[in-house]
């Protein structure tokens, strides 16, 4: 049985956003300021659909502070997280870089056979 256009559709989001996962986290840090790992889980699920599990997620968060991007701090009982001015360098030269992304996207898919 042959997958549908949408079922494919669908996998590839999920694999774009899977992929892309750390830089969304730093990206709605820049825009947020401070959030929680239950905030991110939450903005996963409402802006594309997708449960992301507690793991996942804060498997990022602590890879993204280890490498300098992010800042924890306890606010009460919960842990919320902000943008480093590391982690805003970083996320400059990452869009500054979308052009090329999107040109090598565009390469993939334009090579592909379409019937």
């Amino acid at each position: 049985m042959s997958a549908s256009k949408s079922d494919i559709v669908t996998d590839l989001d999920v694999r774009l956003i899977q992929n892309f996962m750390d830089i969304i986290v730093l990206k709605l840090l820049r825009n947020n300021h401070l959030a929680s790992g239950y905030d991110l889980i939450r903005h996963f699920h409402e802006r594309f659909r997708m449960l992301v599990s507690s793991g996942t997620v804060y498997s990022i968060l602590y890879s993204l502070e280890r490498q300098g991007f992010l800042e924890g701090n306890f606010d009460g009982r919960r842990r919320v997280y902000k943008l480093t001015k590391q982690g805003e360098e970083f996320l400059k030269k990452i869009c500054l870089t979308h052009e090329r992304s999107y040109a090598v996207f565009s390469s993939i898919f334009s090579s592909a056979e379409v019937e």
